[in-house]
């Protein structure tokens, strides 16, 4: 949380954290978010000090947004970035360093310093020499376990209510999807539109993107494969593929709320019903996913979760790649991982020895999502994943954020 930063940066020996806030790309900035909120502040430098003091470095244009970030305001303007550029001959990367050095003077920026934020690769990292070589600070750098990856696993109750939010709204866009294809007549055992034409995976979601739009969802692409695609976790499916009935379809949808918080949820169907084998295959994903969920604490490695459901297929002959790590047919992926203003973030559930070792500590917020595969099955390529997203508490009790049925068949007028 937000509250522990200063005994982490304490720990660490840091004494003070710099934020880049854009990427001039227009993407969701995860780390600048955790400071400025819901502000609609573009680009600019959160600066926090091992005091505790919070700073934005902003631009004039976006004062008042600036404002209600709560932070403590340094206007950008006030350091006359042109009259800079023109004592340095035009060179913007001498500019960038010098203006970089001033404000650094100013807010009592020097030591060791930890950098975060999106900013393309070719303009920070000689930023960053510059800075170090110049004396102006010493650079730290955390592959893993960061300061703020490990302040940012555990989330206050302010957080969690935003992600409850994003949660209910995807459920929402989910149920209505759900209700779009019930809609639909059925000739060919396939799903026809108005028109007479088949009923497409582009169709599908075109209404998806619509029905998360108006609901203030922020939806980049999500997950709704049919039938062979379905078998291959991340394929995102086919545009032209044809709805068809008794065809396992993954609906994967992980969009970003208002707050700038995500949810992560995923739901197989089958239109009218299911093949006796994806049934199978249906039923044994969800008690792996019950099984889970009844093993989850705050003691326990994140791996142990992981290492039960692979022992799970395995005895009911899927392979796992803790067997196999080549296998494309099983369990071919990591149980579930954290999220709140990234899709995916800290801790994760993978096989031991694959990530740190860690534990679902209180204010945890996380994902299980079990899946069995089989793309080349001779009877129909097919894959299954459930996903439900988890709360811990301040107690450490165990909290299910999403409340849909896990029902596999789709049932058709």
């Amino acid at each position: 949380m937000k509250q522990d930063l200063p005994a982490l940066m304490q720990a660490r020996g840091i004494d003070a954290l710099v934020v880049f806030g854009s990427d001039g790309l227009g993407r969701a900035n995860a780390p600048f978010t955790y400071f400025v909120g819901g502000a609609h502040v573009s680009s600019g430098l959160v600066v926090v000090t091992a005091a505790g003091e919070r700073y934005l470095v902003h631009h004039s244009m976006e004062r008042d947004e600036a404002a209600k970030t709560g932070l403590r305001l340094v206007d950008r303007s006030a350091y006359r970035y042109a009259e800079l550029l023109q004592q340095h001959g035009g060179d913007r990367f001498a500019a960038d360093v010098a203006l970089l050095q001033r404000l650094f003077t100013d807010l009592g920026v020097k030591g060791r310093v930890a950098f975060y934020g999106y900013e393309a690769i070719n303009r920070v990292v000689p930023l960053l020499q510059a800075l170090q070589q110049r004396g102006v600070c010493e650079v730290v750098t955390e592959y893993e376990q960061d300061v703020l990856s490990v302040a940012r696993m555990t989330k206050d109750e302010e957080e969690v209510s935003a992600i409850r939010e994003t949660c209910r709204l995807t459920e929402q866009v989910i149920e209505a999807t759900r209700a779009f294809l019930q809609s639909h007549r059925v000739a060919d055992a396939h799903l026809i539109r108005e028109d007479g034409q088949r009923l497409t995976v582009a169709d599908v979601k075109r209404f998806v993107r619509r029905e998360a739009a108006a609901l203030g969802l922020e939806l980049g692409d999500f997950i709704f494969a049919i039938g062979r695609d379905a078998g291959v976790p991340h394929s995102v499916g086919d545009p032209a593929m044809p709805i068809a009935l008794g065809c396992t379809l993954v609906f994967d949808i992980y969009p970003r709320g208002p707050s700038g918080y995500y949810a992560d949820i995923t739901r197989t169907w089958c239109l009218g019903y299911a093949p006796p084998h994806v049934q199978a295959a249906h039923e044994l994903v969800v008690q792996a996913l019950a099984l889970a969920e009844q093993r989850f604490n705050t003691r326990d490695f994140t791996y142990t979760y992981n290492e039960a459901v692979c022992e799970l297929f395995e005895a009911n002959g899927f392979p796992t790649l803790r067997q196999d790590p080549t296998t494309t047919r099983g369990y071919v992926h990591s149980l579930g991982h954290g999220f709140g203003l990234a899709v995916h973030e800290a801790p994760s559930m993978s096989l031991r020895g694959w990530r740190a070792e860690e534990v679902l500590q209180p204010g945890t917020v996380f994902c299980a999502e079990p899946g069995l595969y089989d793309p080349d099955d001779p009877r129909g390529g097919w894959g299954v994943r459930v996903e439900d997203d988890y709360w811990f508490d301040a107690q450490g009790q165990l909290h299910r954020l999403t409340t849909l049925s896990r029902e596999l068949v789709v049932p058709l007028g």
